[in-house]
């Protein structure tokens, strides 16, 4: 049996050490080699990996360019697992018996993007799900799923971890009977599909007027790998990575920092209580001090734009005036 593996994350690097452990036939890699891997959360360098198992493998950065290699290689199975961009038709008619996705969360709840952060902004479970890749998105028949639970205090690293042990019991428990030729698969209930959209570091921004419970599930939705929540004061942009809720009661504006401690950790006012953030970073040499604000204030911050802008056009204007008392410009 030939399988080919595309992908470019943790998810893949699993799925490429499970085949191999379950010899499960002739393998070759296709791995996501982006121009900047710093963007891509998760990203894992399957070249070395499959130079350590002496694989073959491509890299790419459009999966349309695996098409030819693809082809050549002939694979029985087409795994894609750990790749966000859309697998065209042409790609899906190459394997000879089947096409196989995974997506981490539990079919069919949870299709589409971000799923680790969207598990949880929304508050559920998810699971290490195998299926038929099929057109649609994430709506083949099921061959395997393992849940995983997430803890109240989870961030987006610790379901990371969760979903890679998840789906190793999965793999642990399937392949053998893939191997053995059983391709069974069970039709999702596409009555209970529910959907997750695209997000984007920008998606990330933090209003301080939410409530406690809300801004802290989108910190740890946001934090490492992913790009982080974040937040300005003044010229700065922070990123707060982690936070927690302070026991201590206090009514205060929002946004406004209300102590900081020796560690640099400091405790900010929200909509309906008090967050302590114990990690954050800075480019740009921002340190925190009580009294300060966070978050921009759009009236407020049109006033002083106004302001300025009042001010640079009457200095412009001065500087014309005086130009056409001197005779004009020398330009």
């Amino acid at each position: 049996m030939r399988v080919a593996v595309v992908g470019g994350v943790a998810s893949t690097e699993v799925l490429v050490q499970a085949l191999v452990s379950h010899r499960v036939g002739e393998i070759a890699v296709w791995g996501y080699e982006p121009a900047d891997t710093t963007l891509v959360s998760g990203w894992r360098d399957l070249r070395r990996l499959a130079d350590e198992l002496r694989l073959p493998f491509d890299g790419f950065r459009k999966v349309t360019n695996c098409a030819s290699g693809l082809r050549e290689f002939s694979p029985d199975i087409l795994f894609v697992v750990g790749l966000s961009q859309i697998v065209p038709p042409d790609l899906l008619n190459i394997a000879t018996k089947i096409n196989v996705g995974f997506h981490p969360t539990a079919l069919p709840r949870g299709r589409g993007r971000a799923a680790l952060a969207w598990l949880i902004l929304e508050g559920e479970n998810g699971a290490a799900t195998f299926f038929e890749l099929r057109n649609k998105v994430d709506s083949g028949p099921i061959f395997e799923q393992e849940p995983y639970y997430l803890a109240d205090n989870s961030d987006v690293a610790d379901v990371e971890l969760k979903m890679l042990e998840a789906e190793r019991l999965a793999l642990n428990r399937w392949l053998p009977r893939l191997v053995r030729g059983e391709l069974n698969a069970v039709e999702q209930n596409h009555d209970a599909a529910t959907y997750f959209g695209r997000r984007t570091p920008d998606d990330g921004w933090i209003n301080w007027r939410a409530t406690c419970d809300d801004l802290l599930r989108l910190i740890r939705a946001s934090a490492p790998p992913h790009p982080g929540a974040y937040t300005f004061c003044d010229r700065h942009k922070i990123e707060i990575l982690k936070a927690r809720a302070s026991e201590r009661q206090e009514t205060g504006v929002p946004g406004r920092i209300l102590m900081v401690h020796e560690q640099s950790d400091f405790e900010v006012q929200v909509g309906d209580g008090i967050i302590h953030v114990s990690m954050w970073h800075s480019k740009t040499g921002w340190i925190p001090k009580v009294g300060s604000l966070l978050g921009y204030y759009a009236e407020a911050e049109i006033f002083m734009l106004k302001a300025r802008v009042g001010e640079l056009e009457r200095s412009v204007q001065k500087l014309l005036d005086g130009s056409d008392k001197h005779g004009g410009s020398n330009f």
